[in-house]
């Protein structure tokens, strides 16, 4: 970021016991950087393992860091509503706790208005056939039926407070960054796409593409259609 402003960072997990720790250390790092007054927002979603234990140690020596924890397991998009209704900064970011996004990146965001936002794209993702093809799926859906052409609309974003304060996300599945995007752009804000590397898990497996999220998703299909065609900007 060229200048210093105003930034929740907000990073959401479940069970990520060896990355959270690491993506700590890299934000506690990073924030000073980019940033005038900062934030940092942990979202647990429900993890059984030591993740919340390693985001209370790294608390103690960063007084910026706050965790907020589901008791159970509710899924990206609820996670990812409460970091966003927790967040008080201008603008607000949200990434995952598997350390599989480049932090340094955020170095590269320039402040803006509420006329665009920024989006991240993954340009090599390795993913497997079935990976490939629900993720071929979902963007078709959003051209088609929403009428966006990001070309990754469930990768890192750089929003304003004010941007989701005015839209109201209401989904409760990962396709909640379906609607905020749909939202926006019937606000006429467009974004700002910039490509991203799709770094190596270290720890744990991926959890994007098993079957609790996708059913939640294709649940949350004729919602999120009813939420963007009743939307008035």
């Amino acid at each position: 970021m060229q200048s210093k402003i105003p930034l929740s960072l907000i990073v959401f997990c479940y069970n990520e016991a060896g990355n959270i720790g690491r993506v700590i250390d890299l934000c506690c790092k990073l924030l000073p950087e980019i940033s005038s007054d900062y934030e940092l927002i942990v979202v647990d979603d429900g993890s059984s393992d030591s993740t919340a234990d390693e985001v209370m140690e790294k608390a103690a020596s960063f007084p910026a860091l706050r965790l907020i924890r589901h008791e159970v397991n509710k899924g990206i998009g609820n996670a990812l509503r409460s970091g966003y209704a927790a967040a008080t900064k201008e603008y607000v970011c949200a990434i995952p706790g598997d350390n599989q996004f480049d932090l340094a990146l955020l170095k590269e965001v320039k402040p803006f208005d509420d006329s665009t936002y920024y989006a991240f794209y993954r340009i090599n993702t390795g993913y497997s056939t079935y990976r490939r093809l629900l993720s071929w799926g979902n963007r078709l859906f959003n051209q088609h039926v929403l009428g966006i052409f990001l070309r990754d609309v469930n990768w890192v974003k750089v929003y304003r407070l004010s941007q989701l304060r005015s839209i109201q996300p209401r989904l409760t599945s990962s396709l909640v960054e379906s609607e905020i995007c749909a939202k926006l752009y019937r606000k006429g804000v467009r974004p700002i796409e910039m490509p991203t590397a799709y770094l190596r898990r270290e720890f744990g497996t991926p959890k994007g593409g098993g079957w609790k999220t996708l059913s939640l998703a294709i649940r949350d299909m004729s919602k999120l259609v009813w939420e963007v065609y009743r939307f008035r900007s």
